[in-house]
């Protein structure tokens, strides 16, 4: 997912050729049925795990409406038998000048769309360590390969199973893309995602936040910055929130409860 290119890198006054490692992006089209939903800039790999990841977490369709996911070319396809789908998201610029789903609600006669999932309550028994915590996303970041040769690419993990003993990492050069890739990947694979801790190295905003609610997952880690508006998010959605997670230290935003000897 990289390629080497000849450089001159200048430092001071000293100019020098060198070989650079750059990332490769991709346009992928996506399509529910016969229409064409979207164009996505990703990473190559895990296609069928970003189109499901983002329709189940902008709520656009449940899991078990999906009958079967196809790639072809520079595309993927998801097929479903709910024609409702259409009625369910729009299209717009978001601040990472990408387009991006945002899933449509009904208020009193007049569409808006919904961030806040105020209707949504994450259930789960999960407790874990501040060690826990801090391997999870030690591991993650091992785990960048692709990052650590380029600067270029964003990390997701997960942790799951009965122990948290099981875990998965993808890179994407989209912070959203790979944490979609991650969330397809547990939808795929039958993932309890009520026992998972979710890592991430990028920001994490409303609209991630609101995904993380919908798939009912109960912790949610950032090696960076949270934002107001995914505190509201955690807080009101039953989600532990925790950003600045770096060697032994990090910060809880929203239910910390779920953090063992808090």
């Amino acid at each position: 997912m990289y390629e080497k290119f000849k450089i001159i890198r200048v430092e001071g006054k000293n100019f020098t050729t060198i070989t650079d490692d750059v990332v490769i992006e991709k346009n992928l089209k996506f399509y529910i049925n016969a229409q064409f939903i979207a164009d996505l800039s990703c990473s190559p790999g895990y296609e069928k795990e970003l189109a499901v990841g983002l329709c189940t977490g902008e709520g656009i369709l449940e899991s078990n409406a999906i009958n079967k996911i196809s790639t072809e070319n520079n595309a993927v396809r998801i097929w479903t038998d709910d024609t409702g789908f259409g009625r369910k998201f729009e299209l717009y610029l978001s601040s990472d000048c990408m387009s991006k789903l945002r899933p449509r609600k009904i208020i009193k006669g007049k569409e808006d769309y919904d961030v806040t999932v105020q209707d949504i309550v994450v259930s789960s028994n999960l407790s874990v360590s501040p060690e826990k915590i801090v391997t999870g996303m030690n591991k993650t970041m091992e785990s960048a390969e692709i990052w650590k040769k380029t600067g270029g690419m964003h990390i997701a993990g997960l942790m799951f199973g009965n122990d948290l003993n099981k875990f998965i990492a993808i890179e994407d050069i989209s912070r959203h893309v790979a944490a979609d890739k991650i969330f397809g990947y547990g939808i795929i694979n039958n993932i309890n995602f009520a026992n998972t801790i979710l890592f991430t190295s990028g920001r994490l905003p409303a609209d991630i936040m609101a995904k993380i609610s919908r798939l009912g997952i109960p912790v949610a880690v950032t090696r960076t910055a949270v934002t107001y508006s995914a505190i509201k998010v955690a807080e009101n959605t039953n989600v532990t929130l925790i950003g600045f997670a770096r060697g032994s230290r990090f910060n809880i935003y929203a239910h910390p409860e779920r953090i063992i000897n808090i």
